[in-house]
């Protein structure tokens, strides 16, 4: 079975929480923004809630995945039409697509389909997904990985599915996914004890405020444990230095952005932001929590890893191209945090 390989990037992928009775819709969240994925009645089957779909293990996935959740789509004789809907504007998803015996076309103006991956029989052409039926020495049907972007960022993608074989089998199930690649800063400079830039999806990045250590070398290994969102083996990272008394930091951009993903490593302090900016939390600890819309918190804790980690999703009403925070620490000491930036 032939397949087509590529680099694989950080992704986060749709932790889907909930289906309608009539099997119109289903319901989750990714990366902190819920998504849904409406058709017509009885158009959206089983949907696994639980992590426990294995079939997106394959090498033709990119990038693979040992366990998820999935959403089943129901795939007949006569076009059937999907949309996907967003919270928040987004440059581009990832959509797994497992088990496709169908077409599934996207006729929306401006819409760019790409194959990330795929078995020999998953095809792409234009804004048109080809799968074949099952034949012998193969999981299911075809399988694989398309990316899809718009000429401008986006909050719906609407497509068309119709089965792609003849027998008397009146539908299709296909399984899929949702996902997003999330760029993490590449940090380069450390300019002063207040000042440190980097490049984040080919723009300037720069924090300014009391630093720590900055790791500029892909060494921090401390992102690794599951309660970050995606988990890196390695990454750079910019050291936090938190006190008693209010530390203020910004994080410039360079360019407007919609949100950012903010991986928070050995918090044990207050994170506050400006009014106006809404904070997520994407996943974490039993210590770390955004119990506010502008405000994260953690517990200062021995142990490994030490204090509070998570990931949060920082967003505003409006494109911004900078972001500001306040560090609070309650102990004697300072507290150090470590901060990455993705996107």
């Amino acid at each position: 079975m032939a397949t087509t390989t590529v680099t694989v990037e950080p992704h986060a992928f749709t932790d889907w929480t909930s289906r309608d009775h009539i099997g119109q819709s289903a319901t989750g969240y990714l990366l902190g923004r819920k998504v849904t994925v409406l058709g017509a009645p009885g158009s959206v089957g089983e949907v696994n809630l639980h992590g426990e779909h294995t079939d997106f293990h394959w090498p033709v996935f990119t990038p693979s995945l040992p366990s998820s959740d999935s959403v089943g789509l129901i795939s007949k004789r006569d076009d059937s039409q999907f949309e996907i809907k967003l919270e928040g504007e987004v440059q581009e998803v990832v959509l797994h697509l497992g088990s496709l015996a169908s077409v599934l076309t996207f006729d929306e103006p401006r819409t760019t389909v790409t194959k990330v991956s795929g078995d020999e029989h998953f095809q792409v052409a234009g804004n048109v997904v080809t799968g074949q039926e099952n034949t012998p020495g193969r999981p299911t049907d075809s399988n694989g990985t398309i990316r899809v972007s718009k000429s401008a960022t986006f909050s719906s993608v609407k497509f068309k599915l119709r089965k792609n074989y003849s027998s008397d089998l009146p539908d299709d199930g296909v399984y899929l996914q949702i996902g997003r690649m999330v760029e993490f800063a590449d940090w380069t400079v450390r300019e002063n004890d207040q000042t440190a830039v980097g490049k984040l999806r080919g723009q300037r990045v720069k924090a300014v405020g009391r630093l720590n250590e900055v790791n500029l070398n892909g060494e921090h290994r401390d992102f690794h444990w599951p309660f970050f969102t995606p988990s890196l083996s390695t990454s750079d990272t910019v050291g936090l230095e938190s006190t008693r008394d209010e530390s203020e930091f910004t994080i410039d951009f360079g360019v407007e952005v919609q949100d950012v993903i903010f991986h928070l490593g050995s918090l044990g302090s207050t994170m506050t932001f400006d009014p106006g900016t809404t904070v997520t939390k994407v996943s974490g600890d039993d210590g770390f929590d955004a119990p506010g819309r502008n405000v994260v918190t953690g517990l200062a804790r021995n142990g490994t890893p030490s204090d509070s980690n998570g990931t949060v999703c920082v967003s505003r009403p409006r494109p911004f191209k900078s972001i500001k925070f306040r560090l609070r620490y309650g102990g004697e000491r300072a507290d150090g945090v470590y901060l990455q930036i993705g996107r």
